[in-house]
């Protein structure tokens, strides 16, 4: 799981692309949560490391309590830098926090992003209702007590 906001280190400590609002160019984002993405509710999510849920917590923007323009914005945990498709913004996280998060929002605008992207398309798979509740079953799927 990367994290894309400008310029930032990732797990291997290289740097991250930085993506830039042009208006009407089309950033890749992925069309269908993958099969391991974490705000499906079938995931393991104990395969995501502490690390990885506090990129999500930055990431995270909710009704009232939007995430700002400099908060990262989650590309996909299977796509890595220099493959085919480096750094596509990650479907599920999109359809959950997508109109949350105004550098997201600012995507829509300038058409960087349809308005398909955060919107869950018939046959999805479950996703989580919002980041609380991934925390909590990636909590009970580690066996740790919960957070109240």
């Amino acid at each position: 799981m990367e994290e894309i906001c400008g310029a930032s280190e990732t797990r291997e400590g290289s740097r991250a692309a930085a993506w830039h609002l042009t208006p009407g160019a089309e950033h890749e984002f992925r069309d269908w949560p993958c099969t391991r993405c974490p705000w499906r509710t079938d995931a393991d999510l104990t395969a995501f490391s502490e690390q990885d849920m506090d990129m999500l917590r930055r990431a995270d923007g909710r009704p009232g309590a939007e995430a700002p323009v400099g908060a990262p914005v989650v590309a996909c945990h299977l796509d890595q830098p220099g493959t085919a498709h480096a750094y596509r913004w990650c479907a599920g996280w999109l359809a959950t926090v997508g109109e949350y998060h105004l550098a997201i929002r600012l995507a829509l605008a300038f058409e960087i992003l349809p308005g398909r992207a955060v919107t869950p398309r018939p046959g999805w798979p479950r996703l989580y209702a919002g980041l609380d509740a991934l925390l909590a079953a990636r909590a009970e799927q580690l066996g740790l007590p919960a957070r109240g």
